[in-house]
């Protein structure tokens, strides 16, 4: 009888344990798979909607497309609640708290939560243009594209510093000539590729 009540005891604390097992385990696989699920569709969504210059309402366009991404990795019947804390797509960053109610295998009601914050690196969206300036020593050389005498990558917004002055023998440089006929005005900034020519006295 001893034997039997120890065998019973002992098989009832192995459910017990394989139960707060299950239990747990199963509230670490909800929240993991809501931290990845969350933490996907947030950075994908601010990245595309922060670069998206057409909409103008592009803080609750996140929201929404973030709710939808997320339901779509999530792909589970339980009730999930996500609370937006802060989308300031201006400022490229999305604040997110998302709350999971699910039925553990023994039956009872569990919850598992992840907050997440996302910036959006606008470095790179931001960057300018590089431009291309081009000098040749003479408008001959510039019409059939040879002997450049200088190239220069320039920043869209930036202004042009004009190579050393050529020299021709018997000659005088009399200043660079934009692809207009026009005299070159450095004092304006770069916004395209530009072409100049040396000009001669």
């Amino acid at each position: 009888m001893k034997h039997a009540m120890m065998i019973f005891v002992g098989g009832m604390l192995g459910i017990l344990t394989l139960a707060v097992i299950l239990t747990i385990g199963s509230a670490m696989n909800r929240r993991n798979e809501l931290q990845s699920s969350l933490s996907n569709a947030m950075e994908e969504t601010v990245g595309w909607i922060a670069a998206d210059t057409e909409h103008e309402d592009k803080d609750m366009m996140a929201v929404a497309a973030c709710a939808e991404a997320l339901a779509f990795a999530a792909d589970t019947d339980s009730g999930i609640t996500v609370k937006v804390y802060q989308a300031d797509m201006q400022k490229g960053v999305l604040t997110m708290k998302v709350l999971e109610n699910f039925c553990h295998p023994n039956g009872k009601r569990g919850t598992a939560e992840w907050e997440r914050t996302v910036i959006y690196n606008r470095r790179k969206a931001d960057e300018p243009e590089t431009y291309e300036v081009r000098f040749y020593q003479n408008r001959e050389m510039m019409v059939r594209e040879e002997n450049c005498y200088k190239t220069c990558e320039v920043l869209g917004g930036e202004h042009i510093i004009p190579p050393a002055e050529p020299k021709a023998e018997g000659r005088v440089f009399g200043g660079w000539i934009d692809t207009n006929g026009y005299m070159a005005d450095f004092s304006q900034p770069v916004e395209q590729n530009l072409i100049y020519y040396a000009s001669w006295e």
